[in-house]
């Protein structure tokens, strides 16, 4: 299956919360608190334009990069293209950070939320602390 990754649109929003609701979130943060009006980042799709998954990366006036709500769509069931999706999706954030001049991504997170956490482990991320927000970081 081909899988498609862009940036987000403001009519991804209604997306977006369908699976802010799905996956029980108490807080779905609004428009105003995510990167560039609830644009700034990236989304996968597969070949029929379904959302497998989501993340928006906010910047800094620095090298250093934030990954931050990562999402996915709760109701697509096949774990093998999932797996696939969030690697386009890291993949696709570390070339934006690298193409706009950044050298660090950081996720923090809760350590509740083990796979996600597994996932970036995987692309080479790795633990900076092991409080009850984990912070995750890759030199890229």
């Amino acid at each position: 299956m081909k899988l498609n990754i862009r940036k987000l649109r403001s009519e991804d929003r209604s997306t977006l919360l369908d699976w802010w609701e799905d996956w029980g979130f108490e807080l779905v943060p609004s428009k105003d608190m995510l990167p560039e009006n609830g644009t700034g980042g990236v989304i996968v799709e597969d070949e029929n334009g379904i959302g497998i998954c989501s993340i928006f990366i906010y910047t800094t006036n620095s090298k250093f990069y934030h990954m931050s709500w990562p999402l996915s769509n709760k109701k697509f069931k096949d774990k093998k293209i999932k797996n696939k999706a969030f690697e386009l999706m890291f993949s696709g954030v570390r070339n934006i950070c690298a193409r706009h001049g950044g050298k660090y991504i950081i996720f923090y997170g809760e350590d509740k939320n083990f796979k996600f956490q597994e996932r970036l482990k995987e692309q080479g991320f790795y633990k900076t602390n092991n409080n009850a927000l984990s912070s995750l970081l890759l030199k890229i």
